[in-house]
């Protein structure tokens, strides 16, 4: 059997409110006078945004390969991006939030 990927639809889309590179210079980050800049003040609201692939998605929830794939086509788990052609991951602080809020609904 032959399984070609599908073909990658579009670029990986995220919420973020601010779009700042994280990757600054820390002589950037201050002036003359040392005095820290607004963009050092920004990165520190800035999400730190990591892909998870998959073995770490199933290590972190404790669910079964076929468990997730079907928590996700029913709409009750956070969908994948391509990043990849043979490559998905899921953002982390989407899976994380998945989780806390199923320990909610547990911890009554």
């Amino acid at each position: 059997m032959n399984r070609l990927p599908s073909k990658t639809k579009g670029h990986i889309r995220v919420n973020v409110s601010d779009h700042v590179i994280a990757n600054v210079p820390t002589r950037l980050l201050s002036d003359a006078s040392g005095t820290t800049s607004r963009v050092a003040q920004r990165l520190d609201r800035v999400p730190r945004l990591k892909l998870l692939r998959f073995p770490t998605v199933r290590e972190r929830t404790g669910l079964s390969r076929s468990t997730i794939w079907r928590l996700e086509r029913l709409g009750d788990f956070p969908k994948h991006r391509r990043i990849s052609a043979n490559v998905v991951a899921w953002v982390e602080e989407e899976v994380m939030s998945w989780i806390h809020s199923k320990v909610g609904e547990i911890a009554v």
